[in-house]
């Protein structure tokens, strides 16, 4: 049987959320009143941030400038390669950017899949594209559509995820990791889960739960 791993980026493989760092370094003051929609629900991801977009002063290099101070989790690498020795194929499915992914990536050498939201630069400005389910428009980039690509007869999942986005997927994981937002709807739902801090948290419980895979 095969196994995928989907884990978050923003806030789960690094420290800090990408997306909320530029939105505080670059946008205008009004940003906060948009993301309070978002969060309520009164608003799409894609509508959240087009709208955030207008009022930022953020080209490719301030952005990548900014991006570069990010750091991963201390026990991320260690995790690909734990994965790695067992098999394990792990994919980013994320509701953020691929730049700020791939910039993130680079940086510590790090090649891997994923799925994201699109972010360029054209002509001076910012440019995004989105991947809504037609199920659901809330997210961005829908991580239960992604889940599905992988979710066979076959096949287990391991999702791990820490925020709002991640909330969809919760149901269907076959293990849930969760932390943060994740956590705390997964507690307030019965959902089965298993807290976490960082990813040796991660590592400690499946090598004590190999049987289970």
């Amino acid at each position: 049987m095969d196994t995928y791993v989907l884990v978050d980026f923003d806030g789960t493989i690094t420290k800090e959320d990408t997306c909320y760092a530029m939105v505080k370094a670059f946008a205008k003051d009004g940003w906060q009143e948009i993301e309070k929609d978002w969060e309520e629900g009164k608003i799409t991801t894609e509508e959240c941030a087009l709208e955030t977009f207008k009022i930022m002063d953020m080209d490719e290099e301030k952005l990548k400038s900014l991006l570069l101070t990010m750091e991963i989790d201390l026990y991320f690498k260690d995790f690909m390669e734990f994965c790695k020795d067992r098999g394990y194929k792990v994919i980013i499915a994320s509701d953020g950017y691929d730049f700020n992914i791939r910039t993130v990536l680079d940086k510590y050498n790090i090649d891997m899949e994923y799925f994201s939201n699109k972010l360029d630069f054209r002509d001076g400005k910012i440019v995004a594209s989105f991947n809504t389910s037609d199920d659901c428009d809330k997210c961005g980039s829908c991580k239960l559509d992604i889940l599905k690509k992988y979710k066979k007869e076959n096949t287990r999942i391991i999702y791990i995820g820490d925020g709002y986005s991640d909330i969809c997927v919760s149901k269907y994981a076959d293990l849930l990791f969760a932390k943060g937002v994740l956590l705390k709807y997964c507690e307030d739902n019965g959902i089965p889960s298993i807290p976490f801090e960082d990813f040796k948290d991660i590592i400690e419980y499946l090598e004590k739960s190999d049987k289970l895979f």
